[in-house]
C-alpha cells in the first residue's frame, strides 16, 4: 500500500491545489461561491430526476414506477425552482440549517438534563446545543449574513483540508510513513 500512495502522491497534492484554490474562491467571491452552490445542486437534482424518470421506462413494469416517478418529478422540480429562482434555493438552504441548529440545540440542552446525574461535564452538552440555538437563531434573523458566514466556514475548511493533502502528498512522495 505505501507504494501506491508513493506513486500516486500527486494526487493528494493536486486535490490540495484545488481545495485551496476553491477557499480562496469562497472567501473572495461568497456570493457567486453561493450561485455555484446553488446552480451545483440544481444539475445534481435535474440528472437524478432525469435519471429516476429514465428507469421508468427501463424497468418495465416494475411496481418501483410510482416511487421512481415521485422521485423524478421531484428531482426535475426541485432543478427548475432551483435554477428559475437561485437566491430562494439559497435562502430556503440557510433556513433549514437553521431549522437543524436550532431543533439540535434543544436537543442536546434536553440530553444534557437528562444525562446530568449518569455523566460529567454536562454543561458542555448543554452548552454546545446553546450555541446551536444562538446559531439558528442568528441564521434565521439575518439568513444573509449567515449564508455568507457559511461559505466564508466552507472556506476556512477547504484550505484547511488543502493544506493538510498537500503535506500529506509530499510525505507520501518523501516515502514518509504516515503515521510518523
Amino acid at each position: 500500500m505505501r507504494d501506491v500512495l508513493a506513486r500516486n502522491w500527486w494526487t493528494f497534492a493536486l486535490r490540495g491545489v484545488f481545495a485551496i484554490i476553491f477557499g480562496l474562491l469562497a472567501w473572495f467571491w461568497p456570493a457567486e461561491v453561493l450561485v455555484a452552490l446553488v446552480y451545483l445542486f440544481a444539475a445534481y437534482s435535474l440528472i437524478d430526476g432525469v435519471t429516476a424518470l429514465y428507469s421508468i421506462f427501463t424497468e418495465g413494469g416494475s411496481s418501483r414506477w410510482p416511487a421512481l416517478l415521485f422521485e423524478g418529478v421531484l428531482g426535475v422540480g426541485a432543478a427548475i425552482i432551483a435554477i428559475l429562482l437561485p437566491a430562494l434555493t439559497a435562502l430556503s438552504i440557510i433556513y433549514v440549517i437553521a431549522a437543524w441548529a436550532l431543533i439540535l440545540g434543544i436537543l442536546r440542552i434536553v440530553s444534557a438534563i437528562r444525562l446530568r446525574e449518569e455523566i460529567d461535564n454536562e454543561w458542555m452538552l448543554a452548552l454546545s446545543g446553546a450555541a446551536s440555538i444562538i446559531f439558528g437563531v442568528i441564521l434565521f434573523v439575518n439568513p444573509g449574513e449567515g449564508a455568507l458566514a457559511l461559505i466564508w466556514v466552507f472556506g476556512i475548511w477547504a484550505i484547511v483540508l488543502g493544506v493538510a493533502l498537500i503535506v500529506l502528498g509530499f510525505r507520501f512522495r518523501g516515502g514518509s510513513p504516515v503515521t510518523a
